[in-house]
């Protein structure tokens, strides 16, 4: 385990924010997330980037339960291919070709949507990771950024819900800065920690996610750490397809009361994300240029 400081400010002084338990584990292991005075909460202390890999390692992960064909995986599927249209559609609005850099890209279904659509991509994960996709044509696969070549660059680069698990974010953004071009656009997409549903659920909110997620991001802190990084936000989403999927991974049970309660917070989040934007939805996706 290691103490950090913050990544948005650099200050180390902080205050409890809340204690959670690993909601994939079966043990009493918990974790400590804190708040910085400039508003960011962050898990601390966290696993080493050498520690965390036992953590991932579970058939229950998210990420590994997609390929499931029972009913929800077949429902994730199909909201699955809607999503990729729409992240599609809010970078065809900037390009429409080029290169693109996919950050922490999972199964690969986007990079192979994106490939198909003309795009020469590269995606980026960890071996274990990797070494679970089928090659796609047009989609080159890298287990590290320090395996792409100092000389290249892209006209996109994506983090669909990967900046929260990055440990070195200084070295991070210092490959984006290389690697992005100058008109270049980055997108990121994070769970909101403002997100109406978090009220309902406290600790068991599904995106508390300790300890693999590290981060907890809103509109306030993650415009700081993008400011910091000479990044700026030209555009900003509400990513509405993520609230029912997080609402029913924070279900302690699935049993009548919790699925009618589920109902009433979907209602609730949607209309409160209507009302007051990005700033108050379950996700959101920035896209950002170089300032």
């Amino acid at each position: 385990m290691e103490s950090i400081g913050c990544i948005v400010c650099g200050n180390r002084k902080t205050t409890p924010y809340i204690e959670v338990l690993d909601r994939l584990s079966q043990n009493s292991e918990t974790f400590q997330l804190v708040k910085c005075d400039c508003n960011f909460v962050f898990l601390n202390p966290r696993p080493t980037a050498g520690e965390i890999s036992t953590y991932y390692n579970s058939t229950e992960y998210d990420p590994h339960n997609v390929k499931k064909n029972d009913k929800w995986g077949r429902l994730y599927k199909c909201v699955q291919k809607a999503t990729l249209r729409w992240k599609f559609s809010k970078i065809a609005s900037f390009y429409s070709n080029g290169k693109l850099l996919d950050i922490g890209g999972g199964n690969g279904e986007f990079t192979s949507f994106m490939a198909l659509k003309g795009w020469d991509v590269v995606l980026q994960d960890n071996i274990s990771n990797l070494n679970g996709i089928n090659g796609s044509k047009g989609v080159r696969k890298v287990e590290n950024l320090q395996m792409i070549k100092s000389t290249e660059h892209f006209n996109v680069i994506t983090l669909w819900h990967s900046l929260e698990h990055i440990h070195n974010i200084e070295e991070l953004f210092s490959n984006l800065n290389r690697m992005l071009t100058i008109d270049g656009i980055l997108l990121i997409a994070v769970p909101n920690l403002k997100a109406p549903e978090n009220t309902f659920y406290s600790t068991n909110w599904a995106p508390f996610d300790a300890p693999r997620h590290l981060y907890h991001f809103q509109l306030e802190t993650l415009d700081n750490l993008m400011k910091k990084s000479n990044f700026k936000i030209v555009r900003k989403y509400s990513l509405f397809q993520d609230t029912p999927y997080n609402i029913l991974l924070s279900m302690a049970k699935f049993t009548p009361f919790q699925f009618i309660k589920g109902i009433f917070v979907l209602c609730y989040s949607i209309i409160v994300t209507l009302l007051n934007g990005p700033d108050q939805s379950s996700s959101l996706l920035v896209i950002c240029k170089k300032a």
